[in-house]
């Protein structure tokens, strides 16, 4: 009740402070009377903003209107040092911009542009030597610039204004058919829509059969329940799903609308101090189907010293033969293939050719697609069918075999009975869209809805751990985090003419891979630091920008804890000094490549938007790059939270992924991986969920 009165009090000051929000965009992202489809509208883009936050959560609405409410117009060039009189500076200027909004409405554009500017450079001047609540603007101003920039070059004037392309016509035919423009339901799609179920029609086990539950759709979840299937025909299969069933012909378009729809807390969820990005999907398939495609079996230097020796490390030995297998059991299914050179952008040969200049050699990436035509909107979901996720493999063979699939089922909880270390897993508690609670019941369980998703469903059915004041439930928790370069060039480059990853530089000593990669317009917009007329200068040269991402297995390790957020519970994570070390490093690397294939100019996502102009520059532009730099740091693989591991007192899961102290569940999903693994992380999940297949049905 007081959420919704707290969300319907944000709502009205959000409705008050439209005619602040459409001036504000115009400033943020800069005129260009010269291209009018590209000169901003403001009220067009509130409106398109409006639009997406319907499509979201109350939360994500709640967060967005709590970023507008304390954003500051003005703070001052100095701040004191005093630590009461920055206490009071900090409760100052909220109440303060309040004020100057009103003042903000009736200025020329001119006088909204300057206030602005202003804004920016003093937070990027002070953010390279503060660190306080104060500062913590920079943040603030950051997510409501990445929502009106991205809302913005979501807009189909946007796009036309930039030249971009929704598909490029092949001498072959995607899945879809041949009407790229308006593209067919795929059979598998077809299925699917036609043998879905609801949480009423799957609620009651019936007897003379083994029900496995499985709940999560993804990577993990339709992986594992395929091979149940395989190894038990005659077993009934129940997989829950909390996000919705979307077929490929009525995926969206844009990536905002994509991110609003089908993704966590519609693309945003944050640690708690708001400086790393957590991307996972939330929908039927999971992150199969918004991923980049990317299908990486870790091999060599990879699988040896990146996975054997550092589980081993850990503590955790499965039998390495057999996990590798269960790579190769997904290969073919999967149709993994490297990429067609043909539906390569043309940034991405330049980018080859820049890394081959400085010494290093880029490998094409191998692909779970068929048939792809490189729209280059991966991320939105792949409308034509050529993504070979499991909405197009596994799920659609599942329930051709009579498995029951549930698309908008929420789980709150797991059934448990029993006391502490000496559970049994009997069912779970979920609620459908209409809000009506159900007991799925169920002989197995398997739990694999994703790193944040399974540790807040365990936290939520009251287990920590197996051993009593021992907590083992969201430890370990990490990722592979990455962070884009851009280069400016010269010459065309038409990054967005193609499939989004195509090439990746392998540095497994440093457990880094820098992928070429390149997204949709509002992509750029969320990952771009410019603003004003720097940020339009940048769109008019759209397609001549090059991308290039840094990501590495972090050494990190964070935790998954109970808050009073609106979700209950917060990721509680930073990066280490070793890891900005390495990041620093692909960072320079790709600068490095990117002035060697004749940029002209390169960036960070540094919240001061500077640039460095010569490969001269690189070692002082990324000599202190650093949590204060406030640069981006993203990842949409999350892992760990609920670890592998022998001894219940270090680990979630035993080494055949049965949960420690509790009868009959398992976890196949991301959260039990013990340390990342620094390449893309799809085959990995479905490797582990094929391994432990055979435990839960033996």
């Amino acid at each position: 009740m007081v959420e919704r009165l707290i969300a319907a009090v944000l709502w009205l000051y959000w409705r008050a402070n439209r005619g602040f929000l459409e001036r504000f965009a115009v400033a943020l992202i800069g005129r260009n009377p010269g291209n009018v489809l590209l000169d901003p509208d403001g009220r067009a883009v509130v409106r398109e903003l409006d639009r997406l936050l319907k499509m979201m959560t109350r939360a994500v609405f709640v967060q967005a209107a709590l970023s507008v409410l304390v954003m500051p117009l003005w703070v001052p060039r100095k701040l004191p040092y005093s630590p009461l009189a920055r206490l009071l500076l900090g409760l100052f200027l909220p109440v303060w911009s309040q004020v100057l909004r009103i003042v903000f409405c009736f200025r020329s554009a001119a006088g909204r542009a300057r206030v602005v500017d202003t804004l920016f450079v003093r937070l990027g001047e002070q953010a390279a030597a503060e660190e306080d609540q104060l500062i913590k603007n920079i943040i603030v101003i950051g997510a409501v610039k990445t929502l009106l920039s991205g809302a913005y070059l979501d807009l189909d004037r946007t796009w036309n204004g930039l030249d971009y392309q929704r598909f490029q016509q092949r001498s072959w035919t995607p899945p879809s058919g041949p009407d790229l423009a308006d593209p067919q339901r795929t059979p598998a799609s077809t299925l699917l829509m036609q043998r879905r179920r609801t949480l009423a029609e799957v609620a009651r086990k019936p007897a003379g059969s083994t029900t496995y539950l499985v709940i999560g759709s993804g990577a993990g979840g339709a992986t594992a329940a395929y091979f149940i299937q395989q190894a038990d025909p005659s077993a009934r299969i129940v997989i829950l799903e909390t996000g919705p069933l979307v077929p490929n012909d009525a995926l969206p378009d844009k990536l905002m609308e994509s991110a609003a729809s089908l993704y966590m807390n519609g693309g945003f969820t944050l640690s708690a101090d708001e400086k790393t990005t957590f991307v996972q999907g939330r929908v039927v398939g999971g992150g199969t189907l918004l991923n980049n495609s990317v299908a990486w079996k870790p091999e060599g230097v990879w699988w040896d010293d990146v996975v054997v020796k550092r589980w081993e490390r850990f503590g955790v030995t499965l039998d390495w033969a057999r996990l590798d297998a269960s790579y190769d059991a997904m290969l073919d299914l999967l149709n993994v293939r490297p990429v067609n050179p043909v539906v390569m952008p043309p940034m991405a040969q330049t980018l080859k050719d820049g890394f081959a200049a400085i010494g290093q050699t880029a490998t094409t990436v191998k692909c779970n697609i068929l048939d792809c035509i490189g729209c280059g909107r991966c991320n939105a979901g792949c409308r034509f069918g050529a993504k070979q996720s499991m909405n197009e493999t596994t799920l659609p063979r599942l329930v051709a075999a009579g498995a029951l699939l549930v698309p908008d089922a929420h789980v709150t909880g797991l059934m448990l009975d029993g006391e502490p270390g000496a559970q049994r897993c009997r069912g779970a508690y979920a609620r459908d869209a209409t809000g009506t609670d159900f007991q799925v019941e169920a002989d197995r369980i398997v739990l694999a809805a994703g790193a944040f998703a399974s540790t807040k469903i365990l936290r939520r059915s009251g287990f920590s751990g197996a051993l009593p004041g021992v907590r083992t439930v969201g430890k370990r928790f990490s990722g592979n985090m990455g962070t884009p370069v851009f280069g400016e060039f010269a010459t065309r480059q038409y990054g967005a003419r193609g499939i989004q990853v195509g090439y990746a530089i392998e540095m497994p000593r440093e457990r880094m891979v820098i992928e070429t990669a390149f997204g949709p317009p509002s992509s750029l917009g969320m990952e771009a630091p410019q603003w004003g007329p720097d940020f339009m200068g940048l769109l008019d040269r759209y397609n001549d920008v090059a991308v290039a991402v840094p990501v590495i297995g972090a050494n990190a390790y964070g935790s998954i804890n109970a808050d009073l957020s609106s979700s209950g519970y917060t990721i509680s994570y930073a990066l280490d000094d070793d890891d900005w070390y390495r990041l620093t490093l692909g960072m320079k690397a790709a600068g490095q490549a990117m002035f060697a294939a004749g940029a002209r100019r390169v960036c960070s996502t540094r919240f001061d938007a500077t640039w460095a102009n010569s490969p001269a520059e690189l070692d002082a532009y990324f000599g202190a790059v650093g949590p204060l730099q406030y640069l981006k740091i993203t990842t949409a693989h999350l892992q760990g939270g609920n670890v592998l591991h022998p001894d219940p007192a270090q680990g979630v899961v035993d080494l055949d992924m049965r949960v420690h102290g509790i009868d009959k569940l398992w976890i196949a999903d991301a959260s039990i991986i013990p340390s990342p693994i620094t390449v893309n992380l799809q085959m990995t999940v479905m490797a582990l969920a094929h391994y432990a297949a055979k435990s839960i049905v033996a």
